[in-house]
């Protein structure tokens, strides 16, 4: 497995056939508590499945300040991450970070993150923030393990049609210390 930038739009035929998503049978749901919210974790009996449309990995890549590609021994794209620096407010977002199943749970979600991260210290952002649905209970708990801190969400952010009802925007942030 090696690492090299992700290439816009030499790799875009290996972005669109790019197979993201998840299956979980933990979800956290959110409930609504006055003027707060608490996020309680949910076991279903039946799991919950998402697919990620690979139309939007291009914009991604292409709206990236730094775009990584993992690419595997047979030359596959085994996973990519993005990150999208706000000068605004010097934080960085990643904004894409995703793993082939094939290669889930061998530490290239780690590598992508750890790269991510370095990108986002050089370049002088003081936090590295990301979006992710509370359905996502992987994604959550591996961002959760690699220091971020849940920092806030949004209700309102996904469009209802395109969304299932157990999906709100969670939020998470590592400070850079910069």
């Amino acid at each position: 497995m090696h690492l090299r930038p992700l290439d816009f739009p030499r790799d875009a035929e290996a972005l669109s056939a790019f197979d993201a998503g998840y299956d979980t049978h933990l979800l956290y749901r959110v409930e609504r508590q006055g003027l707060a919210f608490a996020l309680v974790e949910e076991r279903r009996a039946e799991p919950f499945r998402k697919r990620y449309d690979a139309e939007g990995f291009a914009e991604d890549v292409e709206d990236a300040d730094f775009a990584l590609a993992a690419v595997a021994e047979d030359g596959s794209l085994a996973g990519f991450a993005c990150v999208r620096l706000e000068e605004w407010n010097r934080s960085a977002e990643l904004s894409a970070l995703f793993v082939a199943p094939a290669h889930k749970g061998q530490g290239l979600g780690r590598r992508l993150l750890d790269e991510a991260t370095t990108f986002a210290r050089a370049s002088d952002a003081r936090c590295l923030w990301l979006e992710t649905q509370s359905s996502n209970h992987p994604a959550i708990s591996f961002y959760l393990k690699s220091g971020f801190a849940f920092s806030g969400l949004n209700t309102a952010l996904y469009d209802p049609r395109e969304t299932a009802p157990e999906e709100v925007a969670l939020f998470f942030s590592q400070p850079l210390g910069a």
